[in-house]
């Protein structure tokens, strides 16, 4: 028999938002790497610039979750990081792992690197626009002011002109930080304006020069009224009208050097540490060429819109079904339950997949209740709870694992998979996250962002109705309890009443007894002392039934009336303590060292709720009120 192969694990860092271009390099990673050979662990943070910080900080947690030292090796997929201070703190956990790491994108002294000749793409774009088109005056619509693939291009922009004796005014460079938003205002207001137009917009990305074409259309202006180029060669920029010329950066030929120096590594190889892929200029209508028959290519999108629309419907009904459930929970236990019903009903064809799982911090039990600053800050629990977990389409128990774990089951062996962690959290309190498989084609449709906020949402207003249920139980306790001893009050007997009736018919219920007081001598009390001192004669009256019966529920339904429900071990010595009582209120009544308000005097009568087959509750307390009128009669005389 031969030897079992256990599979690589690969933990994989990276943005969301770059989504079509880590598509194509996850998918090229899928493709390259051979058989049941290495799982990906994919984790996800959609930080973007227009976000809060500590949106930002609870998202970028994601890349703290993994233990990398259960990992064999790690990728960091720089393009579309962007913020230096989630990209040092991942740098710091990678070295300080101890294993293995690319870069991709990004030089760093003990990584090994995958880079893309951003240079060599822009230089043939911006040599292209300057030779076939005598563009002049070029305005660089770059992204953030710190993104090394952005400055990059704008070197080859710079050396472009350079080269072709054409100055280039610093007036001509416009940072977006990747917001559309930016762009689309600040350019609109200046045509508004009447600025005059550069003769080319060379834009960081391909969205951007989307929105510049779109800004140009929407201010009147025809649609070739300026060059327009982009970066990054995307579906949807190549799809546009007019088509937009751009640069592809090839992410399958790096995912395909990712895989190779991979294998390398694990096979204890010498290797090149630094592997270069040249990125490819294509032209488009949108700098006025038209060499890429677009309208073949548009004609099969179009067609393929309705099913698009079809699916983002099924994906967001799965996830507004999910939003629905956590916010309709009433607690914890009835939270996950009602997940688990909806993401594990066996033979459903989930759009999610076959292997799902949602792990949650045990912690959020209590978190409706609490102030969330006493939570975890920006940080995973050392444990997590799972919610729901299904692999190959069947439904797991596992309860809580440690965090370290990710989730409750693996697959050492078989088929290669890519998992897709996305985090779940409430303000700085990350409690969780989503586990997701194989669902490489989600990431362009930002499907993945779309669950992480639904579920984020959600857990706003779950924590906000647990909290109002909170709230609603201590006002109906306080409306149901008695000002003065505190005891339940005639609200909370009527509610009792029916509660116990209607278990009474349905014929399962606990045996009771039910014991009617009366206190003696409240008159006199009030008369001779006031009623002040009558009010604490009915609190020590309330205090002797509630000691008799401890473990009882006690209702003050009248100004001088108690009703016990005698319950579990009060039931079975009922007759006990109900006798103990009456023999203390005699000792307390023949003690004349004491004041009077000491000397408290209850009438009492019981009835047993089998004592007559077919009896309801108003039949048991009236036969438990006409003895305990018979035992204040009682008492009456011997008092004389």
């Amino acid at each position: 028999m031969g030897e079992t192969k256990v599979k690589k694990n690969v933990a994989v860092f990276a943005n969301g938002w770059n989504s079509e271009n880590l598509s194509r390099y996850l998918t090229g990673l899928s493709k390259c790497t051979p058989d049941c050979t290495i799982d990906y662990y994919v984790f996800l943070c959609h930080a973007a610039y227009s976000m809060t910080d500590t949106e930002i900080k609870s998202m970028a947690t994601i890349f703290d979750l993994p233990d990398l030292r259960t990992f064999d090796a790690a990728i960091m997929f720089t393009p579309g990081l962007n913020f230096t201070d989630i990209i040092n703190q991942l740098i710091i956990k990678l070295e300080q792992s101890g294993i293995p790491v690319l870069g991709i994108g990004m030089h760093h002294p003990g990584f090994y690197y995958v880079g893309i000749n951003n240079y060599s793409g822009m230089r043939q774009l911006c040599d292209h626009l300057i030779e076939e088109h005598n563009a002049r005056d070029i305005m660089f619509l770059a992204g953030p002011r710190e993104n090394e693939d952005s400055n990059n291009r704008l070197i080859a922009l710079r050396d472009s002109m350079s080269a072709h004796g054409i100055p280039f005014n610093e007036s001509n460079i416009f940072y977006t930080n990747w917001e559309v938003g930016t762009v689309m205002f600040e350019f609109g207001a200046r045509i508004r304006r009447g600025d005059k137009l550069p003769d080319a917009f060379v834009c960081a990305n391909d969205l951007i020069a989307e929105t510049i074409s779109y800004t140009l259309t929407d201010n009147g202006l025809p649609v070739d009224s300026a060059i327009v180029t982009g970066f990054d060669f995307m579906e949807e920029g190549q799809n546009f009208y007019p088509s937009i010329a751009s640069v592809d950066q090839r992410y399958e030929i790096v995912a395909e050097y990712s895989v190779e120096l991979l294998q390398r590594i694990f096979r204890g190889e010498q290797t090149d540490e630094e592997m270069l892929v040249d990125c490819e200029f294509h032209p488009g209508e949108s700098c006025g060429c038209n060499c890429r028959n677009d309208d073949v290519r548009r004609r099969s999108v179009v067609r393929s819109v309705p099913r698009n629309y079809m699916m983002t419907d099924i994906v967001e009904g799965r996830f507004h079904a999910m939003e629905k459930e956590i916010i309709q929970s009433v607690d914890y236990e009835d939270l996950k339950e009602k997940l688990r019903k909806l993401f594990c009903q066996p033979g459903l064809m989930a759009p999610e997949g076959n292997t799902f799982y949602i792990m949650l911090d045990p912690h959020i039990v209590d978190f409706s209740l609490s102030d969330i600053e006493t939570y975890p800050q920006y940080r995973y629990a050392d444990v997590m709870d799972t919610f729901v977990a299904k692999r190959d389409g069947k439904a797991i128990e596992a309860g809580v694992i440690p965090t370290s774990q990710l989730f409750p089951d693996s697959a050492p062996e078989g088929p290669n998979h890519i998992y897709f962690f996305v985090p779940t959290y409430y303000e700085s309190y990350v409690c969780g996250y989503i586990v997701l498989t194989d669902c490489i084609n989600w990431l362009p449709s930002r499907y993945f962002h779309m669950c992480e906020s639904r579920f984020t949402r959600a857990l706003v207003s779950y924590r906000r109705n647990m909290q109002l249920t909170a709230l609603n139980t201590k006002l109906s306790m306080l409306m149901e309890k008695d000002s003065l001893t505190f005891v339940k009050n005639r609200t909370a007997y009527d509610r009792y009443i029916k509660k116990t009736e209607m278990q009474m018919l349905s014929g399962d219920f606990e045996p009771f007894a039910v014991v009617c007081f009366d206190i003696n001598n409240l008159k006199p009390v009030n008369d001779a002392l006031g009623h002040e001192a009558g009010d604490e004669y009915i609190k020590k009256c309330c205090k002797l039934i509630c000691n008799t019966f401890k473990h009882s529920p006690v209702f003050r339904i009248g100004g001088d009336e108690f009703v016990a429900i005698a319950v579990h071990d009060d039931y079975q010595h009922r007759f006990e303590y109900l006798q103990a009582m009456r023999n203390r209120m005699e000792d307390l009544r023949n003690d004349t060292s004491i004041s009077p308000i000491d000397r408290i005097s209850v009438a009492s009568g019981m009835a047993d709720c089998f004592e007559h087959v077919g009896d309801d509750f108003s039949a048991i307390f009236r036969r438990a009120d006409t003895r305990m009128y018979d035992n204040k009669r009682l008492m009456k005389a011997d008092m004389r």
